[in-house]
C-alpha cells in the first residue's frame, strides 16, 4: 500500500478530532479483548480464503532487494539486507511455478521506516493474495467479500462504527474512478490539458477550488497524493459505503498493467471505508521490459526526494517473463481490524 507519510499522519489527527465533534467515544478495549479479537480476525481470514480453495504460502522477510516505492523507506539491516515492505515479488514469483499456485495468499508481518501515527506503525500485518487468470475487479470482489465475512464474525453485523459515525459493509461496494473522485470531491478535472503531466496545472486547479497545500517545488506525485489525501479521502469518507477508488492515472501505476485502449489509466484500485485505505490492488504487470523501466524511473525519483538507492530486483524481473495473466491486493488486517472493532489507533488493535 502506498502512503503520503506526513499527511496520513495529520489525517489520523483528524479522525480522532472528528470522532470528538460527533460525540462518539474512541473504543479503547483491554488486552485480553483486543487479543481475542485478533485472533478470531485471523481465523475468518483463513477460512474465507480456504473456502475459496486458496493455498497459504510463506515467503522470506528478509530481503536483497526491497519495493521500490517513491513514498517508502524500507528498513535496512545491518548486513546489506532489508525486510519487506510487502512481500509481493516472491508472491509473484510463485505465480508462474504452475496451476497449484494460481490462488495464494499470505499474513506476513512488514516493515516501513519512519510510519508512526494513528494509523501506522513501523510494524504491521498484511495480508496478500493473488489469483491468476483474472482482471482487478475480480480482486476488488474479494475485498469487499472478505470486509464483510471479517464484519460478521466478529461484531455480527455488516455496520461498522468508527471514526466517522456507521459505515455500511454489505456487499456489492460502489466503485468510482480515480477521474469521477477528484472532480467531484476536489473540484479538480484530470483529464483537463496537462492535468496529468504539469504539476503547474494541477496546483492552479487545486487553488481556485482553496486547497493551498501543494508547494512549488512538489512534482506531480506529491501534488496528486496530497488532493488524494486532504480532499477525496474524506469525501469517500462520507459516503458512509465501503467504496473501491479504481482507473488511476498511469504515473501512479506502480506494478500494474495499463488498461487496454486507454494507456493513461493504470488497473488499480485503492480499497477505502470508515475513513481508512484498507488495500491496494492491482491487475498485475507481465513485461519484465517495462517494469525494469518503471523500477528505474522510481529509482530517479527516490533519489530527487533524497530516499535510498536500491538496487534492481533482478530474479523477479527475470521471472516476471513467466507469469501468467493475473490480479492481486495487499490489505492491511491491523486497519481491517479497526475498522470493524471501532478502534481509533492501530496501537489499539495490537498486543505490543
Amino acid at each position: 500500500m502506498h502512503h503520503h507519510r506526513r499527511l496520513h499522519r495529520a489525517q489520523g489527527a483528524t479522525h480522532l478530532r472528528l470522532q470528538e465533534e460527533a460525540g462518539l467515544k474512541p473504543q479503547r478495549r483491554s488486552l485480553p479483548e483486543r487479543l481475542q479479537h485478533r485472533s478470531r480476525a485471523l481465523s475468518a481470514v483463513r477460512g474465507f480464503f480456504q473456502r475459496l480453495d486458496f493455498i497459504e504460502i510463506e515467503t522470506p522477510t528478509v530481503v536483497e532487494t526491497p519495493a521500490h516505492e517513491p513514498f517508502l523507506e524500507p528498513r535496512r539491516l545491518l548486513d546489506g539486507e532489508w525486510l519487506i515492505t510487502s512481500p509481493e515479488h516472491h508472491m509473484k514469483r510463485l505465480l508462474g511455478t504452475g496451476p497449484g499456485c494460481s490462488r495464494i495468499f499470505q499474513i506476513c508481518k512488514c516493515f516501513r521506516s519512519d510510519e508512526r501515527g494513528a494509523q501506522h506503525r513501523p510494524e504491521f500485518t498484511m495480508v496478500e493474495w493473488y489469483r491468476t487468470h483474472v482482471g482487478y475487479d475480480r480482486i476488488a470482489t474479494d475485498v469487499e467479500r472478505l470486509v464483510a465475512h471479517t464484519a460478521r464474525a466478529l461484531r455480527g453485523t455488516t455496520v461498522a462504527e468508527g471514526t466517522r459515525g456507521l459505515t455500511d459493509l454489505r456487499t456489492p461496494w460502489p466503485r468510482i474512478t480515480v477521474v469521477d473522485a477528484f472532480r467531484r470531491f476536489a473540484g479538480v478535472d484530470l483529464e483537463a490539458p496537462g492535468a496529468i503531466q504539469d504539476t503547474g496545472v494541477l496546483r492552479r486547479q487545486a487553488e481556485s477550488q482553496g486547497c493551498r497545500s501543494i508547494d512549488e517545488g512538489d512534482d506531480w506525485g506529491s501534488a496528486f497524493q496530497k488532493l488524494l489525501v486532504e480532499r477525496v479521502e474524506p469525501g469517500l469518507a462520507a459516503m458512509g459505503r465501503g467504496v473501491h477508488l479504481r482507473e488511476y492515472p498511469a504515473a501512479q501505476a506502480a506494478l500494474a498493467c495499463l488498461k487496454p485502449g486507454n494507456p493513461s489509466v493504470a488497473q488499480r484500485f485503492e480499497s477505502y471505508a470508515g475513513g481508512l485505505e484498507l488495500a491496494n490492488g492491482f491487475g498485475e504487470l507481465t513485461s519484465a521490459r517495462c517494469q525494469r523501466r518503471r523500477f528505474r524511473h522510481e529509482r530517479q525519483t527516490r533519489r530527487r526526494r533524497g530516499r535510498s538507492w536500491l538496487p534492481l530486483d533482478e530474479p523477479f524481473l527475470r521471472d516476471l517473463e513467466g507469469m501468467p495473466p493475473a490480479a492481486g491486493v495487499a490489505l492491511g488486517l491491523d486497519r481491517l481490524i479497526m475498522l470493524v472493532t471501532g478502534a481509533c489507533r492501530i496501537d489499539d488493535v495490537v498486543a505490543f
